[in-house]
């Protein structure tokens, strides 16, 4: 993929990365662009970094044993009025009404939604059933923080499991706590699991899983955390009120299941920063490797990144190659600020001597490494 061809434009940001909050240094990245307060919208490096997250839960959510849906944003309010939650959760919940008066609301969560379409299809069986989605969610925030951390506007990975038996639900409900488990592992990221009150969805019992972060607004053992995740004991919380019953006439018995992959983003990126701007890892990143091409206009070094790129991505790598006619200096900042995992220049010293500068981005370690060897040093990072 070319850098011409990125949603990527930040010459009017401060120069001194040091100096950026998190939020500033994630809009300079290009990675997220602040819309109004508490509202972001992804552009294009940001959301390949969002998207190797949701890649490691979606693939732990499959081997859970559920399967992936795609439910409406746009919620009837009848639904909610029937759980009573149309008045529990108050102004939080984004309210609009259609052009003949019928009102209905932006999902903040889709318990009601998700009970409905399975009452639809599954009402009186001996269900065993695990739905999940990736979606935006709404909640009208009193205070929004840390960029995507606490925002209006959110992607959350929000699953829901449907069983007919108690035994069942229990079995979904360890299923998907080990599974966020393995997300949290692969991501680097130490989890602390610890019971917690239902608050406005309701239901038995649930869980949350914190990881220590300075965009926390919890304590665990004196120190800030950041709720990542939630996983709820529903009962019959929704079938009750919605009239979902199993086989034998009986309550279904439910749970839900919430990642926010907004906050782990923002949770990431603040993990992963330093002086120069952000550096990648194998589970988040933006490229695997950046190639910076000092004088793209000079038709050798075109033909040199070209080949490189294509060995790379014959290896399964990401490959951004820096096409713009622009400053070696720029060049050579951008490849640090955007979280590629390595960078490989090619100019005229590389081309002369046929050895390439590689770079760790995280380590910082540099090699002057031969034509030859490069993909194949690039491909064991």
């Amino acid at each position: 993929m070319k850098f011409s061809q990125q949603l990527f434009s930040n010459g009017f940001f401060e120069q001194d990365n040091s100096r950026l909050e998190l939020t500033d240094l994630a809009r300079k990245a290009c990675f997220i662009h602040q819309d109004a307060a508490g509202l972001y919208s992804w552009m294009s490096l940001g959301l390949r970094a969002q998207r190797r997250i949701e890649s490691i839960v979606r693939e732990e959510m499959d081997r859970a044993g559920f399967c992936e849906v795609q439910m409406s944003l746009l919620h009837d309010a009848d639904l909610w009025q029937q759980s009573g939650r149309l008045d529990i959760y108050g102004d939080e919940l984004m309210r609009v009404k259609s052009r003949s008066g019928r009102l209905f609301c932006l999902g903040a969560t889709c318990e009601e939604l998700t009970t409905n379409m399975v009452k639809t299809h599954y009402n009186r069986t001996d269900m065993s059933l695990g739905l999940y989605q990736f979606g935006n969610k709404y909640r009208d925030e009193l205070r929004t923080r840390g960029g995507l951390a606490r925002a209006k506007e959110f992607i959350m990975k929000d699953a829901y499991s449907f069983n007919a038996t108690e035994s069942g639900s229990r079995a979904a409900y360890e299923s998907v706590r080990e599974a966020y488990l393995r997300v949290f592992r692969r991501l680097g990221l130490d989890a602390v699991v610890k019971s917690s009150d239902n608050g406005e969805i309701g239901g038995q019992s649930s869980e949350e899983f914190h990881v220590l972060s300075d965009l926390g607004e919890d304590e665990i053992d004196g120190q800030k955390a950041l709720e990542c995740a939630h996983i709820f004991d529903l009962g019959d919380r929704y079938s009750k009120v919605l009239g979902l019953v199993n086989a034998k006439g009986k309550f279904v018995r439910m749970g839900c299941f919430g990642v926010g992959i907004s906050r782990l983003a923002m949770l990431l990126l603040s993990r992963q920063r330093d002086e120069r701007g952000f550096w990648g890892t194998e589970a988040f990143n933006t490229f695997d490797v950046a190639l910076t091409v000092i004088e793209w206009d000079r038709l050798e070094r075109q033909e040199a990144a070209k080949a490189l790129q294509h060995e790379l991505q014959a290896r399964g790598l990401s490959v951004l190659v820096d096409d713009r006619l622009t400053q070696a200096g720029k060049k050579l900042a951008d490849a640090e600020l955007i979280a590629c995992r390595q960078r490989v220049v090619i100019g005229k010293q590389a081309l002369e001597s046929d050895r390439f500068e590689w770079m760790n981005r995280q380590t910082l370690e540099r090699k002057s490494v031969a034509r030859a060897e490069i993909a194949e040093l690039c491909s064991r990072q």
